[in-house]
């Protein structure tokens, strides 16, 4: 029971930072996983490729309902992500292929050096200023496979680079949190290909397929999904200059964690 409920509180904070914030939901769902596991007992070897396997397979539902909840509150760019989507995709699939290869404590310090970057991008707001250049995925065809490659590489569905991404290029920033969202659909599905393409390994729970989890990854994915549209609705309401802070510190100490 305790750990059921520490599954559901995962995807609903996941679900709710991803809506509210643009950010990928597994800097906190690879990061808590593991700790889970590993406090479980289960070799780092596989409970940090399977942490990172299973987020990506809960935003299957995560990224779906923040995407669906945008599109529902006119701030869609259906274009926009369907353009950068299948580029996100074949960089998806590069990185869940090499996740696995990287081994236990090479994806933590992985995780650890992008969840860094990231964490003190926020805490600096260091995000590129508002552009008055005509919004266009400019590049789509370069920025899409780097994007999803290190995403899926650390099991994060993208917004924290494709938010920065599309500002430069010209998209309002609710509307690039809403594009942003529609593209973690395809990070997270080719991402699974990438962990499914690799030769099994025992999973660190039951339910598994491979690396991944699919118990838990249903439960995240299940608490994700109910409130991911919370986050969307408090993206119009709130200021969120002092809450990307916030969490930029957070995830400072979350990355040293991890590196150590």
């Amino acid at each position: 029971m305790i750990d059921l409920l520490a599954l559901i509180a995962t995807g609903a904070v996941a679900g709710v930072l991803a809506g509210l914030l643009g950010i990928g939901g597994g800097l906190v769902i690879v990061p808590a996983l593991s700790a889970l596991w590993i406090g479980q007992g289960v070799d780092p070897a596989l409970a940090v490729p399977g942490a990172v396997a299973t987020s990506l397979a809960s935003m299957l539902l995560t990224s779906a309902s923040s995407a669906l909840a945008h599109a529902r509150s006119g701030g869609m760019d259906w274009a926009a992500a369907g353009r950068l989507g299948p580029a996100l995709a074949l960089g998806g699939l590069v990185g869940g292929s090499l996740a696995p290869m990287l081994g236990g404590d090479g994806l933590a310090l992985a995780f650890a050096l992008l969840a860094g970057i990231i964490g003190l991008k926020m805490l600096l707001n260091l995000d590129p200023p508002p552009s008055d250049r005509r919004p266009a995925p400019r590049g789509w065809w370069l920025a899409g496979p780097l994007i999803g490659a290190a995403s899926a590489l650390i099991g994060i569905g993208g917004g924290s680079f494709n938010v920065p991404y599309l500002v430069r290029n010209g998209y309002p920033t609710l509307r690039a949190v809403a594009i942003a969202a529609a593209c973690g659909w395809p990070i997270a599905a080719a991402g699974v290909a990438g962990f499914a393409l690799q030769d099994p390994s025992p999973g660190p729970g039951w339910g598994q397929f491979g690396f991944l989890d699919l118990h838990a990854a249903l439960v995240i994915g299940v608490a994700g999904l109910a409130s991911a549209p919370l986050g969307v609705r408090l993206a119009g309401r709130l200021g969120s200059d002092r809450l990307r802070r916030v969490f930029g510190l957070a995830l400072l100490l979350v990355a040293a964690r991890m590196a150590f």
